[in-house]
């Protein structure tokens, strides 16, 4: 009976480290941040979508994401860009620089030593959080668009003036999406967002102050962006995404929030360079985190 009790116990102390590990992503910054990243992707297909039964012609990529698997789609898009990288770097915030500013991570450093282990922690359960968040986008997204295609359906085929002979079956099914492109742009999504969790915890072990590793976290991106336009856009990781995510670049129906990149490399070579850069900089943070500084009272 014993035997039987003392080998349950790690099992109910492993269930314990867990769920605290989600009770830190559970406050309401982070929360706020994916409801607002849930409302603004509903609002922009739902405007698009509005926008386009009102001029008489809709788009297919728009037109699509009353399919599940478009919808989920589109809500892979999002959270591998700009709204993907905010609740990204406001996780990290919370859950990493915050405590490190207040000393909390010295505490747990007490009760386990091996920073690798609570930095791996803390990057699972966020990575599972935003798969849950990007799940609850699509499925929110598909129905706000079904609820729209059912107010004001789109015409089934586009006005005379933009008529170019394409039957409107080929132009309704251009932008659709089936279920192993849904499923393989919800992986880059997260390989992405590994990556923004990754870079934001190494900002976090450099600066060990909250608003020093939110702008740091953020700041590079948006900082980064004009390179586009110059000769060195195809060595810019904003380019690298785009071909990884194959986002469409066409600015005036995007259902997400990014630079207008043109996906130079193939998706398979971009899926290199951003899971290398994702090894490369989780490595990078749980070696900043084994520093002692961690361990020092705040100055």
């Amino acid at each position: 009976m014993s035997g039987t009790v003392a080998g349950r116990r790690p099992r109910y102390r492993r269930g314990i480290v867990w769920k605290g590990e989600f009770r830190v992503l559970l406050v309401p910054p982070v929360y706020l941040t994916a409801v607002l990243l849930i409302a603004a992707t509903a609002a922009a297909g739902a405007l698009k979508r509005w926008g386009g039964a009102a001029f008489g012609a809709q788009h297919p990529t728009v037109g699509a994401l009353v399919e599940p698997a478009s919808a989920l789609r589109a809500a892979a898009w999002q959270s591998s860009t700009f709204g993907g990288l905010l609740l990204a770097t406001v996780i990290v915030t919370i859950a990493g620089a915050q405590l490190i500013e207040s000393g909390t991570w010295g505490v747990l450093r007490l009760y386990e030593n091996r920073s690798h282990v609570l930095y791996a922690r803390r990057l699972c359960a966020a990575v599972a959080f935003l798969a849950v968040v990007q799940l609850v986008n699509g499925l929110i997204l598909w129905i706000v668009m079904r609820g729209m295609a059912a107010l004001r359906p789109a015409p089934t085929r586009p006005p005379a003036a933009f008529d170019t002979g394409t039957p409107a079956l080929g132009v309704a099914d251009a932008g659709s999406a089936g279920w192993a492109e849904a499923l393989t742009a919800t992986g880059g999504a997260l390989l992405t967002q590994t990556l923004y969790l990754s870079l934001g915890w190494c900002a976090a072990a450099l600066l060990r102050n909250s608003i020093g590793a939110l702008a740091l976290g953020i700041g590079p991106w948006l900082v980064t962006a004009p390179l586009l336009l110059l000769p060195v856009g195809p060595f810019v990781p904003h380019a690298w995404i785009a071909s990884l995510m194959s986002l469409p670049g066409e600015a005036q129906y995007r259902l997400y929030f990014w630079v207008q990149a043109t996906p130079e490399p193939s998706p398979a070579v971009a899926a290199a360079l951003v899971a290398g850069f994702t090894a490369a900089a989780a490595f990078l943070a749980q070696l900043l985190l084994r520093s002692e500084r961690v361990l020092r009272p705040i100055d």
